[in-house]
């Protein structure tokens, strides 16, 4: 086995580990949860972590069956853009003034969860040689990024509904 598969194999089975951690974080975040906004965002979010750890381990497999940094497989990228994810969340919230300031902080928790997880990702692509290694660590910390600013808009939005504004609106200033 070479330094490269060794050194990828190392980082996946990191990545692999933060997936479960995160999957249980927000699993649990999910079931704690006193708002629907809030369960229907961390159910997305542990689902989505699921998807992140069962492609990891897909990788492994094919790294390790061939032995070859060059058999991992790129990921498709298939999931919901932040604002479908947001407005299906949204489908069951019934007041945005119903939450207590303690799911702030839980947001935010969840925001350092998905920071962590984009800096971990970033360090592996600056870290492996492979290009290919590279497109699937870039890819997965785009993920991450993905996470952190749905749960940025979900905290925004739930922090100040009267001035959120939404994904892709602009304020008009002139108060017309």
């Amino acid at each position: 086995m070479t330094d490269a598969v060794k050194e990828c194999l190392a980082i996946l089975d990191q990545a692999i580990k933060f997936e479960e951690t995160g999957m249980a974080f927000f699993e649990e975040r999910a079931e704690a949860s006193a708002s629907p906004l809030e369960r229907n965002l961390f159910k997305s979010l542990a689902k989505d972590e699921l998807g992140h750890k069962q492609y990891l381990l897909k990788i492994r497999d094919e790294m390790l069956e061939e032995n070859d940094l060059e058999a991992m497989t790129l990921a498709e990228g298939a999931h919901s853009s932040e604002r479908q994810v947001f407005e299906s969340a949204m489908t069951t919230a019934q007041d945005p003034y119903d939450f207590q300031s303690e799911q702030l902080e839980i947001i935010k928790g969840a925001m350092e969860v998905e920071r962590n997880g984009y800096t971990m990702y970033t360090k592996a692509v600056a870290s492996v040689q492979s290009q290919r290694a590279k497109d699937i660590f870039q890819a997965l910390a785009r993920e991450e990024q993905h996470h952190y600013s749905l749960l940025k808009n979900t905290y925004d939005y739930m922090a100040d509904p009267e001035g959120w504004h939404g994904f892709d609106e602009s304020p008009m200033l002139d108060g017309g």
